[in-house]
């Protein structure tokens, strides 16, 4: 070992400390983590006067290499020439290596005669490298790196320089801990920022109204809620969330103030403009801490076209399955007429002969009356099947919707030998939604099984018998209803697709690829399930329906008989000659006055000079019509009592909404005579003395 003099040993301790003293000036000044250990590097190379200085960093890579960041002073391209790790392999034994996996600091004397060296031996001889400290660089439990530093004379780091290096060692840990927590710190103070933007952009842009309320007080609307509610801003923020949504709803609302449900909810409600106009709103409401208040954020979006595009789509689907219907439907109403047609001529034939006993005539009469009824049923259900369902949601019998809809179909299947086999319950069996729509999908099921038996027995001939299969059964809390059929099945490509819109197996011209996608959507908004079941052969869809007991199913109540008053004069307008002068002789038979008018526009006149105390008008006539009349009445007269008979689909949904009264009553075609005395008795009764209401 070379002794030192004591100047030289003041000396090193002096330029140690003088190092110190700067990398500690360099850490108060650093800006970045490259920066400051490029900087110690300088500074121990030329403040202290070593030869080099280096920082390596421990990667975690399968060979546990170091990576140089930082380096200084003669002979730097030593780094390039040598291999170092921190394994446990011959080259993780250096200094540097062992600093690192121990945590301790390494020094070496002579470089020359320390073992540890001998992988890089002839090449720290090249740059005269004497002796080597090498300082862990650590933070608590996480291994950084080691600085190392090389003398030109051996035994050049005795125990005070040693002491103070390790000082710049945990100095210069600390310092790369703090640059990069201050690193961490300004990302995630500029992710924050970035994010606030991106948020705040978002909620700006966003077509969908964004409020949030705490129990009930508007704390922030989005500009997208002003298109929305129609509202600027602080007519919203400081109002009550009640202002915006029906009376009928608010109780329920109320109680959501102090117990709102968890998590994300969505659901469709009717919301109120400012205005006072209301519409069909998807709202999708969660819980969230706003200025340190517990609130509700409710993101709204207005969906009165998308559920219009729906009913659309419903209705084209509705009268799709009717135009496949027509044939069937046209066969069912040629048997009641044709039993019309025979009974009539026959009961004229045996009149003439002087055959036909008073009896026997009242028995062909009211042979004629049922075959009318059965007639005008299977109108009424084709008319209310078609028309476009505004009836709001309700609780309905699901299994009496079931069987009407087989009533309708049931007469196609006979002709083409298909069996129709039920066995549903024979209770009621309530269910939410809107009957109408229920009906329709059991028609599409059971109109799809009818064409798959049909096209089977086109192939296979008639040596099997065809059966549709209609099962219903309920649960704790579901009606689970299967329409099954012993056809060709459906194919494991098509299963996929089965209800996708647009998506058909038909030939082109027999199928719009509507009904299972508009019929899947129906039961899904009846909070059911439509599902494509496996079955042996044949196919099998099975309805899911929640049923409600919370209201009995609605029902219709019959009007009492009414007495009829005499010597009331009553108008009859309808350009169909023999239907006006028919129900003109039964009217003057029951002791009224009539007049017979064959347009509107003869109607109108002849009543100025006339009034009628009740009028009987149809809708469609020529010079004008039975709408116009109406009109023109309820001017002259706003009490007048009408009523209006009519065959036109859809007129009877329309003239309903216009005339919300007790002075109008509606009648479909073919009219039933005793139904429509009891209407007329009633529009003639006295004030107060009205014990039915028409409808």
């Amino acid at each position: 070992m070379i002794a030192h003099s004591v100047a030289d040993q003041l000396r090193q301790i002096d330029r140690a400390v003088t190092t110190l003293t700067r990398s500690t000036e360099a850490l108060l000044r650093a800006t970045d983590e490259t920066t400051l250990l490029e900087h110690i590097c300088r500074i121990a190379v030329e403040v202290a006067g070593f030869k080099l200085a280096w920082v390596g960093y421990a990667q975690s890579d399968d060979d546990r290499s170091i990576l140089p960041v930082a380096v200084s002073g003669r002979g730097a391209s030593y780094l390039d020439e040598i291999k170092v790790s921190w394994g446990e392999d011959c080259l993780g034994q250096g200094p540097i290596g062992s600093a690192i996996r121990t945590g301790l600091t390494q020094i070496t004397a002579d470089t020359q005669t320390d073992s540890r060296f001998a992988p890089w031996r002839d090449v720290i001889k090249k740059h005269g490298f004497r002796s080597c400290i090498a300082l862990p660089l650590s933070q608590v439990a996480e291994r950084i790196g080691a600085l190392v530093i090389y003398a030109g004379e051996p035994d050049a780091f005795d125990a005070d320089i040693v002491r103070l290096l390790e000082d710049l060692a945990r100095n210069l840990s600390y310092g790369i801990g703090t640059l990069r927590m201050r690193v961490e710190h300004d990302r995630a103070v500029r992710e924050l920022a970035e994010s606030e933007e991106r948020y705040r952009s978002l909620i700006e842009l966003t077509p969908d109204a964004i409020l949030v309320h705490s129990m009930g007080e508007v704390m922030f609307a989005n500009p997208a809620a002003n298109q929305v509610f129609g509202a600027g801003l602080p007519e919203l923020i400081g109002n009550s969330i009640l202002t915006l949504i029906p009376a009928a709803e608010q109780p329920d609302i109320v109680q959501r103030f102090a117990q709102p449900p968890p998590g994300k909810v969505r659901a469709e409600h009717k919301m109120i403009r400012l205005d006072g106009s209301v519409f069909d709103a998807e709202v999708v409401g969660t819980t969230i801490t706003f200025h340190g208040r517990p609130a509700r954020l409710l993101v709204i979006r207005d969906v009165s076209d998308r559920l219009e595009v729906q009913e659309q789509l419903v209705q084209t689907a509705k009268l799709a399955t009717l135009g496949e219907m027509a044939a069937g439907l046209v066969h069912e109403l040629s048997q009641p007429l044709n039993i019309i047609r025979l009974t009539a001529e026959g009961a004229l034939l045996f009149i003439e002969r002087g055959k036909a006993t008073p009896e026997w005539q009242a028995q062909q009469f009211q042979l004629v009356a049922e075959q009318s009824q059965r007639t005008a049923e299977i109108i009424d259900d084709i008319r209310i099947f078609s028309r476009r369902d505004n009836s709001p949601v309700q609780v309905f019998d699901a299994v009496a919707a079931t069987k009407s809809a087989m009533a309708v179909l049931e007469g196609q299947l006979r002709p083409d030998e298909i069996t129709l086999i039920t066995h549903l319950p024979g209770n009621a069996i309530p269910v939410r939604g809107r009957r109408v729509q229920l009906e329709q999908v059991v028609m599409n099921l059971l109109s799809n099984a009818h064409h798959a038996l049909k096209e089977k027995r086109e192939r296979e001939g008639n040596g099997w018998p065809a059966e549709i299969t209609v099962t219903g059964r309920r649960t704790a809390d579901r009606l689970i209803i299967r329409v099954t059929d012993n056809g060709p099945g459906v194919p494991a490509a098509v299963r996929a697709r089965i209800f996708e819109p647009f998506f058909t197996t038909k030939e082109a011209g027999r199928g719009t690829g509507l009904g299972l996608s508009v019929s899947f959507g129906i039961i899904n908004a009846m909070g059911g399930r439509l599902e494509l079941e496996s079955s042996a052969k044949g196919a099998c869809f099975v309805i899911s329906l929640p049923t409600d007991d919370t209201a009995e199913p609605e029902t219709i109540v019959a009007p009492s008989p009414q007495l009829c008053p005499i010597d009331a004069h009553i108008m009859v307008v309808d350009d169909e000659k023999t239907a006006v002068e028919t129900l003109g002789r039964y009217l003057t038979e029951m002791g009224y006055r009539v007049t017979l008018c064959g347009c509107g526009s003869e109607a109108l006149a002849r009543f100025k000079a006339d009034p009628a105390d009740v009028v009987i008008t149809d809708l469609r006539m020529p010079s004008g019509g039975g709408e116009q009349l109406v009109e023109q009445l309820r001017e002259y007269d706003p009490l007048q009592p009408i009523v209006i008979v009519t065959g036109h689909l859809g007129a009877t949904e329309r003239l309903a909404e216009n005339l919300q009264d007790d002075r109008c009553a509606v009648l479909k075609k073919p009219v039933a005579l005793g139904k429509l005395g009891e209407i007329i008795a009633t529009f003639l009764l006295p004030p107060g003395d009205e014990e039915f209401t028409p409808s």
